[in-house]
């Protein structure tokens, strides 16, 4: 039998029983197991995702299902490629103004909060 990992984190599944139940979880990370990614007919680049031609259409590829057309596939794990998303948050920050963790502390920011509340409101409360 050959060796087959878990999608999400790589861990090799060395004591996971085939054919997989459909509530079986990661050792490593407790993902479920039973889903589209662990796959031989997972491909993102068919409709569906699935190259399996009559299995029922499965929505969500991550989590468990009951597909009986399940094979785990023995692709040699490969990390998800997290760039766009990474830069998408870091243009989201620049956009926004945000200060990333180790610029600021929470009081630190607090007090920007403040500062910029006393410009905009003036310095003490107001009075009716």
């Amino acid at each position: 039998m050959d060796p087959f990992y878990c999608w999400k984190c790589g861990k090799q599944l060395l004591d996971e029983p085939l054919p997989l139940a459909r509530l079986a979880e990661c050792p490593g990370c407790g993902s479920q197991l039973h889903v589209c990614r662990m796959c031989e007919f997972f491909d993102t680049g068919v409709a569906d995702a699935c190259k399996e031609p009559v299995a029922d259409r499965v929505i969500d590829k991550e989590r468990a299902n009951f597909c009986g057309y399940l094979r785990v596939s023995s692709r040699e794990w490969v990390a998800q490629d997290t760039s766009m998303a990474d830069q998408a948050k870091k243009d989201l920050d620049a956009l926004f103004g945000a200060q990333s963790n180790s610029e600021a502390t929470p009081a630190s920011a607090e007090s920007a909060e403040l500062d910029e509340l006393n410009r905009l409101f003036g310095d003490g409360p107001r009075e009716n």
